[in-house]
């Protein structure tokens, strides 16, 4: 009796350790992504808390969250206590790039949506597993940067044994070698902290990186784009909202649009917009998903219209799409002075 006592203390020290540690990592997390004054939205352009959008004809709209404020937010609230259109509203305005790596964990939710469903070990355990995508693995890695390499590889590996229906897709290490960039502590923890700290830090943002792959394959339903080579494009809804003009020209060529670009419309992007552009972009559609991307997608189709109807051979207008298009619609909206990611979103 004593032992199972003297047990059952112990199992209880152990998962108070656990939370704790828990604890100080997120807390972590917060302290090391503060606002600093450069990177911080403009409080003082208008006093009722409203800013001119549109100074012809007198459009107002209210201010995007501070950084205090989203500091706020991501340590008092959880995802369902904010009204979805307010976030959508403020993701679109921007997230500070400091706060970037807290704002992308609890905004996906994960804390909530798949670390309470499984046990903390559950990422050592899979990535400690040999896959029988390792070999398929190691190769595409080999054409990513070596910096992250082994991190890459072992976040893929535990996905391949985490997913047995796809295991691992062409794509998906595009996906994990972007997080793993955006979200390297060492862009963001403080030179104070002691090496163990620092150790801590990475092993946390390793799990963190694996839990936001799931969600962008599996709530993003991106990994059926990926394996299954199906694109949102094809959609009945998205054909009915081309323009009638470019609508036309893909039925006398007689092609898909899907056909057309190359790659799944993340990375078709990610391709040509400029790396701050695309991350902004990004962090939509962590929140969206492929819907801001078509939406996108058309502007920069209506924008190009008169010139993509000029292809009348389908080599010549793949080729502009896939190279041209993104670019070319970028020239004609800065020449109307107007922000990229303003007009875009």
């Amino acid at each position: 009796m004593f032992c199972c006592l003297g047990r059952k203390k112990r199992d209880n020290n152990e998962m108070e350790k656990k939370n704790s540690k828990k604890e100080m990592v997120e807390r972590f997390i917060l302290q090391n992504c503060k606002s600093n004054d450069e990177d911080s939205f403009d409080e003082s352009v208008d006093k009722s808390n409203m800013i001119i959008i549109d100074y012809d004809n007198n459009q107002y709209e209210k201010k995007p969250w501070s950084g205090i404020q989203w500091q706020m937010i991501i340590q008092t609230k959880n995802l369902n206590q904010i009204e979805l259109d307010e976030l959508k509203r403020n993701v679109r305005f921007g997230i500070l790039s400091n706060l970037r790596p807290a704002t992308w964990f609890w905004m996906t939710d994960i804390k909530n949506t798949q670390m309470k469903k499984h046990t903390s070990n559950i990422y050592q355990k899979l990535k400690s597993c040999e896959s029988q995508y390792d070999s398929q693995i190691f190769k595409c890695i080999k054409q990513l940067d070596k910096k992250y390499n082994d991190l890459v590889f072992d976040i893929l590996r535990a996905y391949a044994n985490y997913d047995i229906e796809i295991g691992f897709s062409k794509g998906i290490d595009q996906i994990v070698e972007y997080l793993v960039q955006q979200l390297d502590p060492e862009q963001y923890i403080n030179l104070d902290y002691s090496f163990n700290q620092l150790n801590r830090m990475c092993d946390f943002y390793e799990q963190m990186v694996f839990w936001m792959t799931i969600h962008i394959l599996f709530h993003l339903n991106y990994r059926r784009i990926l394996k299954q080579n199906i694109s949102f494009i094809e959609t009945e809804k998205f054909q009915n909202t081309l323009m009638p003009s470019i609508k036309c020209l893909i039925e006398q060529l007689n092609v898909k649009i899907s056909e057309l670009i190359e790659v799944p419309l993340l990375f078709f992007f990610q391709k040509q917009l400029k790396k701050d552009d695309f991350t902004k972009l990004f962090d939509v559609f962590l929140f969206e998903g492929e819907s801001i991307l078509l939406q996108i997608l058309l502007k920069f189709f209506k924008i190009s219209e008169d010139l993509v109807c000029q292809f009348q051979a389908e080599a010549d207008l793949k080729i502009f799409l896939n190279q041209t298009l993104i670019p070319y619609g970028i020239s004609k909206i800065e020449k109307t002075n107007q922000k990229l990611m303003y007009f875009l979103l």
